[in-house]
């Protein structure tokens, strides 16, 4: 390709994304583009009739490049758009989500990216929360009136309860998120747009309450769309007989490793009994920040002295108590937008019992970060998982490989992780850790095998239910949420789907140098190219020489 159709190239790619942003202008925001600040979705069925024109326009536009005359980044990112603007459009009008799924539109109302990073000072951060959260009203009465096929029950109440947390947040921690505004009408225009806002809200969860009486409890996508949104989303287009069958067989090796290791932990004792002691080693509610902060170096110190990956940076992530509007989560990792530059902190949440819990819940809810269990998670989180990835795409070339990033690069490089570090000695002398990783593995093989068997082979809820009780061996409740969450996050398949593609190209890789394989080289290698599809990734790494093209 010339430098006249090179340049082409570039000016079409820049012009479809933002065209996306314009349409999307509260993930712009959150990503860093702060020109997009204090604006919200318009989701009338008008817009989104128009946004699939546009998705179509841009996949023609697209058309006449040919990705073989390609130099460098462009390939995969010519790649990458046509594979998000299919995606987008199949969602807009053939899985046509807004019309029966509300936590597909959760995105839409949140506005925490105002009162997490503090890119600006605080009064401008404010007014550009106002402006957004004067918006939510009109947003919130067109998700209504596009909600227009039945939703199913597992799906409407875990809806009820994420929009009534919604409208919780706003009033209660907007306004003191924000910080000192510095202007009486600032404050008191944001109280009135938080109070607007949240009644709007309210009335949207009253809406979806009363669906309840009437709602189905079917929710399966069925084989069709399922296969689609793997195709378009993962680049994987596998039979769903021979992806579950791989699933069973991880799911098969890491129950008989885990039964093992169990057996060597406490000889002829009940599973339940060993994983309880193990529950008892573990942080204080005061000393869980300050021992994950310590626990962390120990691990980036573990990644450098084994040479499993280059840990591109001094800067580290900070280990911060979850805030309150964000406490749904147990643990998690908030790097910055992919275009931030200002508030580019790194922040790993772990979340305390509440001060106001009883003494005897709150030591169960610790039981959950003990020592062995607490590593394997900051491992996923932070080194040499999100963190570490996040470092690395800090000097990718091109910043797409990041805005359309694959569910199976994500979450597969951080799960691929725990299991890679127990291999490279890591924990060496503490099976509980090798045995807490293996149960995040039994987890996620059950995520796997339950969203196929869920969505296209008539697994009930109740059905799946008792499966991550049985082959996770989590208790009732957790299994349920476990379960309920494949009703309508139907790729969280993609935890195992990506850690096992990656370990499959990881052994190419060795086949292919053989002595000259190194482990630090091929992580860095795979990093270096944000979060593409890992089909994608292995083809690039072909083509820079890395692995045989097939």
């Amino acid at each position: 390709m010339g430098g006249g159709q090179t340049s082409s190239l570039k000016v079409t790619l820049a012009f479809v994304v933002d065209e996306m942003w314009e349409f999307y202008p509260n993930l712009a925001s959150a990503e860093g583009l702060h020109n997009y600040d204090g604006r919200m979705p318009d989701l009338s069925e008008d817009a989104w009739r128009a946004r699939a024109s546009q998705v179509r326009a841009g996949i023609a536009q697209l058309e006449p490049f040919d990705r073989r005359d390609v130099e460098g980044t462009l390939s995969m990112d010519l790649a990458l758009t046509r594979a998000a603007l299919r995606k987008e459009l199949f969602k807009i009008e053939g899985l046509r989500s807004r019309a029966w799924n509300p936590m597909d539109m959760l995105f839409s109302i949140d506005v925490s990216n105002y009162v997490i990073r503090r890119y600006a000072p605080p009064a401008v951060r404010a007014a550009a929360l106002t402006r957004a959260l004067g918006r939510v009203p009109e947003v919130v009465e067109q998700m209504s009136d596009g909600l227009r096929g039945r939703v199913s029950r597992p799906i409407l109440e875990t809806s009820i309860e994420a929009y009534a947390g919604m409208a919780d947040f706003y009033r209660t921690d907007l306004a003191d998120a924000i910080g000192p505004l510095g202007a009486e009408a600032l404050a008191a225009a944001l109280a009135g747009a938080v109070e607007s806002a949240a009644r709007a809200v309210d009335g949207f969860v009253e809406i979806l309450r009363s669906r309840l009486e009437e709602a189905p409890e079917e929710f399966a996508l069925g084989a069709y769309s399922f296969r689609t949104l793997l195709s378009l989303g993962e680049m994987v287009d596998t039979p769903l007989e021979s992806l579950l069958a791989e699933g069973e067989r991880d799911l098969r090796r890491n129950l008989e490793s885990f039964r093992r290791l169990a057996e060597q932990i406490g000889p002829g004792r009940p599973l339940a009994d060993v994983l309880k002691e193990i529950g008892k080693d573990h942080p204080t509610k005061a000393s869980l920040v300050s021992d994950t902060r310590a626990m962390l170096e120990e691990i980036r110190s573990f990644c450098i002295e084994r040479d499993v990956v280059t840990v591109p940076s001094e800067d580290r992530c900070e280990v911060k108590e979850t805030p309150r509007f964000m406490r749904w989560a147990f643990a998690a990792m908030d790097d910055a937008g992919v275009y931030e530059t200002n508030a580019t902190e790194a922040y790993y949440y772990v979340t305390p019992p509440e001060d106001d819990w009883p003494a005897d819940k709150q030591e169960e809810w610790l039981t959950s970060f003990s020592y062995p269990l607490l590593k394997g998670i900051s491992v996923h989180e932070a080194y040499p998982g999100h963190f570490t990835h996040h470092l690395h795409t800090r000097n990718i070339e091109s910043k797409l490989g990041e805005v359309f990033g694959a569910y199976t690069f994500w979450e597969g490089w951080a799960h691929y992780t725990e299991e890679m570090m127990v291999e490279q000695g890591f924990a060496a002398d503490d099976s509980r850790v090798r045995l807490g990783v293996l149960l995040e593995a039994l987890l996620r093989d059950c995520r796997y095998i339950c969203a196929i068997r869920m969505h296209t082979m008539g697994m009930t809820l109740d059905e799946a239910t008792r499966f991550f009780m049985e082959n996770a061996f989590i208790e009732e409740l957790p299994a349920r949420k476990e379960a309920t969450r494949g009703t309508f996050d139907p790729m969280y398949l993609s935890y195992t789907l990506g850690k096992l593609q990656i370990k499959r190209l990881r052994e190419e890789y060795r086949a292919r140098l053989g002595d000259g394989f190194s482990l630090k080289a091929f992580h860095d290698r795979a990093l270096s190219f944000g979060a593409p599809p890992i089909p994608l990734l292995r083809e690039a790494m072909a083509r820079h020489g890395s692995v045989n093209a097939q």
